[in-house]
Formats: C-alpha cells, structure tokens, sequence
C-alpha cells in the first residue's frame, strides 16, 4: 500500500493524491474540494477500469463547470442536501442568509462556493497501515453565510480489500454553534461507462422510508417519514434502478433523488451496510457501509450531454449514481430533526463512510 502525489493544476497550486493497494487498485483525490476524482480497479476478467466521473485536470474541471456542476466526487457542504427557506436558517441566535442555488429561496450543497470548491490542505496519515490521506480546511464565521466557524478533517484510506473509508472531523473554532452535515459525492458506474447509463445497475436498500418532500419548491424535504413497501423507492428485494426510472415527473426529479432513512441516530453505534449496487457486465459490486441514519440515492437526472470527460467519456442523464451518506437533509429547519446537526465545542461531528468493491 502506498501514497504517491503529483500536481493536478498547471501551476502546482492543486495537487492529487494517489492511494494505492497490492491489488492494483488505485483512488486518485485532489486538494481542490477533497475530490475522488478516479477510482480505479479489476473487473471480473482482470481488466482495469475507472468506475467513477470525472475530468483530466483543474484545467478542464474548471471548464466544465461553465456547462454544468453535477459535483462529481466533491466533499459537499457545509451542509449537504437542500435547505429551504435559505433566509431563515437560525444559527447561534442569528437568522442567516444562506446563498439561494435553486429557485424559491433552496440552499443547495453549502452554498456558490462550498467544500466542493475549496482548496484543502492535505498530509499523508498512514504509512505501514492502509494508504491514507487527510485533507483539512477551516471555514470561516460567516463563510457562505453560515454562523460559526468550523474545521473540518477529511481522511480517505484503502485497504487491500478494495474498501474505501471515508472520515468526517468537524470542530467548531468559532462561536458557540453551527450546522454541519458534509458528504461525498461521487457517482458510480460499475461498467467504467462501457454502458452509458446505471439503469442495468441492481439496487438494494436497507431503507423502510425515505423523507416526504414539498412539491413547492419541489424535492425539499419537509420532515415526513414515509414507508418504502410498495412504491417505485421499495429496493428491500434488489431490482434494476431502470425499473422505474421513467416513472418520475420529468420536469422535477427526473428519477431517484431520495433521501432513505437507514438509521433513527445522528450517529448510529456501528457502521452497518446500508445499500448494495452490483452490474452484471462488469461483475462488480459497491457495497455502502455508514454510521450515518440516511443516503441519498441520486441517478444523475440532470448530468448534461455536453459533458466530455476523462477518457474522451460523453455523459448525461443517468451516466452514474451517488450514494450520499448523511443526516437527515433540510435538519436545520425542521425541529424534530434539527439537533442531529448541530455542532458545539462540547459535541464535534463525526462521519463515517465505507465504500467496498467487491466481485460478484
């Protein structure tokens, strides 16, 4: 196992991590937004392929978001998810202006310029053990709004087994409270995009609800917890996510984007499995494991066409999915859930995330 480190910008301002194991996986993550950028691993045959989105450099990163920003591989936050109405979030005693991203006052992902663009600070962790990094940034009081000021530790590791974990830190340095639920996003495509889209991907969720949402603004949680049995978001049986991706309005959602509830804690005792993706094609399985209480299941509805990637890859709707590992998205303005985000000098965040490649 191994830490390697080269420069992902022209002027060396950015640099990329590469953790490495004895099984020839290798996970790339950039400074800029502590970012997965590749995930590369055998398939069933032996063949290497990158089973995640992304771009060749800042350089093109930076370009493709003038076409459009799906997140790809980003820490996302401050706070992850939705928050409606941004303009009245309260934090430490004051009403904060969050950045309005989607129509009718929607808060999207910590705001115009979260985690996700960032630059992190980053030291190797782990040199005998599995290869790890850690990647840290402090957001200021005010930084997007958001009252407080918080340092957030971010440390991916790989072991041999081709599991990824992913540790969430935060502390608060500023104020006496703020509002912290940070997760990744990347999306996946078991087939390293040999087939375009996840619609043959099999799903299983250890989910019996997911969070109602409002239908103005549409897909804002609003605090119900609805069962799961007998609707299109029912994957306790694994089911192709195609099955019914077509059935969902297409001038809203478009397909998944869910938040199941997997846990009824801020923080659940142990880290247990919470969702299984597997493609037949490439014979590979993701296997997501949590101490967290929800995911969010997102097929990509929106990822535009006009977006080229590495490898020459055209994506586009349902080109990958994200697994997002989080409390319960809009928290802070519901009150019955509101405390599983707070962070206070006597009670940190803490996050933990494995993400476990395995053959069929």
């Amino acid at each position: 196992m191994a830490v390697t480190k080269h420069a992902f910008s022209q002027d060396g301002a950015i640099d990329e991590y590469v953790l490495s194991n004895s099984s020839g996986t290798e996970v790339y993550v950039t400074t800029w937004g502590a970012r997965l950028t590749r995930f590369i691993v055998k398939d069933k045959a032996g063949e290497l392929r990158d089973i995640v989105p992304g771009f060749e450099s800042y350089e093109q990163w930076q370009e493709s978001l003038a076409v459009d920003d799906p997140y790809f591989g980003a820490t996302v936050g401050r706070v992850a998810g939705r928050i409606w109405p941004c303009d009245q979030v309260e934090i430490d005693g004051r009403r904060c202006q969050l950045p309005e991203i989607q129509p009718d006052k929607v808060c999207l992902h910590g705001g115009k310029h979260g985690f996700d663009k960032k630059v992190f600070a980053a030291k190797v962790v782990s040199i005998m053990g599995p290869a790890a990094v850690q990647f840290a940034y402090i957001s200021a009081d005010g930084d997007e709004g958001f009252a407080g000021g918080i340092e957030l530790r971010v440390t991916y590791s790989l072991d041999d087994t081709n599991a990824l974990h992913i540790q969430y830190d935060g502390r608060l340095v500023a104020g006496t409270e703020t509002i912290l639920n940070p997760t990744n996003h990347t999306y996946w495509n078991l087939t390293g995009f040999a087939e375009p889209t996840i619609r043959n991907h099999v799903c299983r969720l250890r989910a019996d609800h997911y969070m109602g949402t409002r239908t103005s603004p549409p897909l804002v949680p609003d605090g119900r917890l609805l069962p799961t049995a007998g609707t299109a978001l029912d994957f306790a049986t694994p089911r192709r996510l195609g099955d019914d991706l077509d059935s969902f309005d297409k001038s809203t959602s478009r397909g998944y984007d869910h938040v199941f509830v997997t846990g009824e804690q801020a923080e659940e005792p142990e880290v247990r499995e919470v969702a299984r993706i597997s493609s037949v094609q490439s014979g590979l399985s993701l296997t997501v494991l949590t101490d967290q209480p929800a995911i969010v299941v997102y097929t990509g509805n929106w990822i535009s066409d006009r977006l080229v990637g590495k490898y020459g890859v055209q994506y586009g709707n349902y080109a990958a999915v994200a697994l997002e590992t989080q409390r319960f998205a809009n928290a802070a303005n519901i009150p019955q859930f509101r405390d599983q985000v707070i962070v206070t000098r006597e009670r940190p965040f803490v996050h933990n995330t494995i993400y476990h490649i395995e053959s069929l």
